[in-house]
């Protein structure tokens, strides 16, 4: 197998960057599961808890010039462009019960906040992929960014049900990037409560549990608006896989950098749909070693990562 690096800041790295130490230990089952902060390119915010970007909107031009003629202007066109830095926060509460009779209750303890820290990763990709309500901090999901089929980075596959999505994303400085706050951790953190006394879900009483406190702080800036695409309108019973990769081709040689920080994530049922097609014919689709990370699949240099919070019922984008 194949293996490669890029050399993006990603979450990792932005936290031994950051001066934290051991980031494994607070990132813990989170990254494992969950695909997209691992790969993803993340920056601070420039302007606290919001991050302003100038994104072009016409180049400047040059001309041949001649003696005693005039040099042009090379003046660009930019808008400004404001992202918001939001909380994402959630509580993982342990029965102190669980706890007698046991050796090490630290790592009783971890084994039991990793489920719950689970249920965070895959609550917070929800959000990254829908966004927030109108009355909540006003972040702008994937979804809303490429919500149109007459979108130009929107790619429409023209199914009518059993629907659903994949992103081709690349991350970097010319990119899309995820915002954190900045002198705040990137990614996500944890503060440990103590003990302390809650009340039963089912209502029959208080109990004593251990807390820990979880918090992401995070944004997506998308410096250019070609390294972001969503191929819409999957129908997973009927869609040919050959199609959908020919599409990811078309979107890879748009790409900013040709797809040389690309990334494909999309939810099991689209992935199977392309890794079954290894099993049908030749293609182009393997699997590769990415340095600290392990196998995954690849399609021509496009990675092909799971963000399981993508449906197959969406509504048709139209």
């Amino acid at each position: 197998m194949a293996t490669f690096s890029t050399d993006r800041m990603n979450l990792l790295e932005a936290y031994h960057r950051a001066g934290y130490e051991n980031p494994e230990v607070l990132l813990g089952e989170l990254l494992q599961q969950n695909d997209l902060l691992r790969t993803a390119a993340v920056a601070p915010a420039n302007k606290g808890f919001y991050n302003e970007t100038l994104r072009a909107t016409k180049l400047g031009e040059g001309k041949v010039t001649s003696i005693n003629g005039g040099i042009p202007n090379l003046s660009s066109k930019a808008d400004k462009v404001s992202d918001p830095v939001i909380s994402f926060e959630g509580a993982s509460y342990v029965d102190t019960r669980i706890f007698d009779g046991v050796d090490d209750l630290d790592a009783v303890r971890n084994s039991e906040d990793a489920m719950n820290l689970a249920g965070f990763s895959n609550s917070w990709n929800k959000v990254l992929l829908e966004g927030t309500p109108k009355t909540a901090a006003g972040y702008t999901g994937l979804q809303a960014r490429r919500a149109k089929a007459s979108d130009p980075n929107v790619v429409d596959f023209a199914g009518s049900t059993n629907l659903s999505s994949a992103y081709l994303i690349e991350w970097g400085n010319l990119g899309t990037r995820l915002l954190y706050a900045k002198h705040s951790t990137p990614g996500i953190s944890s503060e440990d409560q103590g003990k302390v006394k809650v009340e039963a879900v089912d209502g029959s009483g208080e109990y004593w549990a251990f807390e820990r406190d979880y918090k992401i702080y995070f944004g997506l800036s998308v410096r250019t608006e070609n390294s972001l695409w969503r191929i819409a309108n999957i129908d997973i019973g009927s869609t040919d896989a050959s199609s959908l990769l020919s599409q990811i081709i078309k979107i890879k040689n748009k790409l900013p950098s040709r797809g040389r920080t690309g990334f494909l994530y999309c939810n099991t049922d689209v992935k199977s749909l392309i890794e079954i097609l290894v099993l049908k014919e030749a293609s182009n689709v393997r699997t590769v070693e990415i340095e600290n990370y392990g196998p995954v699949t690849q399609f021509l240099q496009i990675p092909i990562l799971t963000m399981d919070a993508i449906s197959s019922d969406e509504t048709k984008v139209v």
